[in-house]
């Protein structure tokens, strides 16, 4: 058949390779025009003396994307019949974004690491992507800017291939005995499940980025750090994927920075934290061969004498391990899956003392409480974030942070003993360090409401 005649083809979307026509293309962002699956119609002769009005005219057409073709990957299959599609285009180094009637396609014009999905995995603002193969459907979704969509492909994406591609590059162990493995991979942490575990090949996906929480907060940073000079333990509490992490690491990072001197500690099953924040005092140590978080846990206490023990996740049996660390003076940071932080308190005392350490309680350590929370809108689009702070005293939990309010300052330095473990520039005194850090951080009150917050007992909170 001629390649003419094949590109008038509506279903011949060869893995949506474009080029576009060379006439007034500048911009790298086009909005609100046809996306066709085929290829411009050929223009007629112009004659001489019409030449300069055609050009203009050309100049103001809508611009069609032509379609160029070329043989299909290894990691692509059969392919894909879709319909034209309007919407705004992003250009990347590999191809095309295409976002339209609340989707994303992806048009793939040189390949890299992820295949045919390299164009999503180059737009920056690309922060998860997710795939799915069961029953012989593919689903592709993706996070981008904080709002989930359905990604369209003009060829079949082979999933087992590109499953086997990440595991082979990232050192992945992949077996019958370990069906589910997790790794860095280009700039991602790329977690792979072979078909008898998720009943179909799946791969999740979320770039490894530098993330700044507190750049609307810092007044609150400067506070949260203050509280870990005392020092103090804190655990970041809240559902999956309500931004627990990430908040983790931007207090660590920003405390590393302001104490490079400080020996840090990071236990984790497998490395996010790690990835994130580094220095020539921080260590790591992650799971394998059947060593446990626990194992890690008293292993650094012992050696590495750290100054402060940063443990990934409590899931269980390293609950009384990591009371054990932030009981003997060791301030630990560690995230934990909750609904609500009642919830939390209760199943973690319950660990605590099933492990044979009766009449203990985790607020008998851990003093600061940061509450982060997840909503999903039906358009797709997810807010997550610090929905309070609380300190624990003898009252009960104390609010220091709400959305939009603070206790106030006076309140909150009472809170602080006289001087801190943590000096800056040999100042030692609780009022001058706090006000050292809200310089630093730029943190200034003029714009904040402040507001009296009770404490709340705790026979609420627990809901006893």
């Amino acid at each position: 058949m001629p390649e003419e005649s094949s590109l008038q083809l509506q279903n011949t979307l060869l893995a949506g390779e474009r080029a576009y026509a060379k006439q007034g293309i500048e911009n790298r962002v086009d909005d609100d025009h046809p996306i066709s699956s085929t290829s411009a119609p050929l223009q007629p002769e112009v004659k001489p003396e019409r030449a300069l009005n055609e050009k203009r005219k050309v100049l103001h057409k809508p611009r069609i994307p032509v379609i160029k073709l070329r043989e299909p990957s290894k990691l692509e299959g059969v392919e894909v019949p879709l319909p034209p599609i309007s919407g705004k285009i992003i250009r990347t180094v590999s191809g095309d974004v295409v976002f339209g009637d609340g989707k994303v396609r992806i048009y793939c014009a040189s390949e890299g690491p992820w295949g045919p999905l390299q164009p999503l995995a180059d737009y920056p603002e690309t922060q998860e992507i997710f795939i799915a193969e069961k029953s012989g459907l593919i689903n592709v979704t993706a996070n981008i800017s904080g709002r989930r969509f359905l990604v369209e492909l003009p060829r079949e994406l082979i999933v087992e291939r590109l499953a086997q591609r990440i595991a082979i590059v990232s050192g992945m162990r992949l077996s019958e005995k370990e069906p589910q493995a997790s790794g860095e991979y280009c700039g991602w942490r790329v977690n792979v499940s072979l078909p008898q575990l998720s009943g179909g090949w799946q791969i999740a996906a979320a770039r490894v980025v530098r993330v700044e929480p507190f750049k609307e907060h810092p007044l609150l940073l400067a506070r949260l750090l203050a509280l870990a000079a005392m020092p103090s333990s804190i655990a970041f509490a809240g559902p999956p994927g309500s931004g627990k992490t990430t908040v983790l690491i931007g207090v660590l990072r920003e405390m590393v920075r302001v104490w490079p001197h400080l020996r840090v500690s990071i236990v984790e099953e497998e490395p996010e934290i790690a990835l994130q924040v580094q220095g020539p005092n921080v260590i790591s140590y992650f799971s394998f061969a059947g060593r446990r978080v626990t194992d890690n846990i008293r292993a650094t206490r012992r050696y590495d004498r750290p100054d402060v023990l940063v443990v990934g996740e409590l899931r269980g049996e390293e609950v009384p391990s990591w009371f054990e660390a932030a009981g003997s003076g060791i301030p630990v940071f560690t995230t934990a899956h909750s609904v609500a932080l009642g919830d939390l308190l209760r199943r973690l005392n319950s660990l605590i003392q099933a492990s044979g350490i009766h009449g203990a309680s985790v607020l008998d350590v851990v003093r600061v409480w940061v509450v982060c929370g997840k909503v999903i809108d039906s358009l797709g689009s997810v807010k997550r974030g610090i929905l309070a702070v609380y300190t624990a005293t003898p009252d009960g939990l104390q609010p220091i942070y709400k959305p939009g309010r603070y206790l106030p300052e006076d309140k909150f330095l009472e809170l602080l003993p006289p001087e801190l473990q943590l000096s800056i520039n040999n100042i030692y005194d609780s009022a001058g360090v706090y006000s050292s850090m809200k310089e630093a951080f730029g943190a200034t009150v003029g714009d904040i409401r402040f507001e009296h917050m009770d404490p709340i007992p705790l026979r609420e909170v627990q809901g006893v």
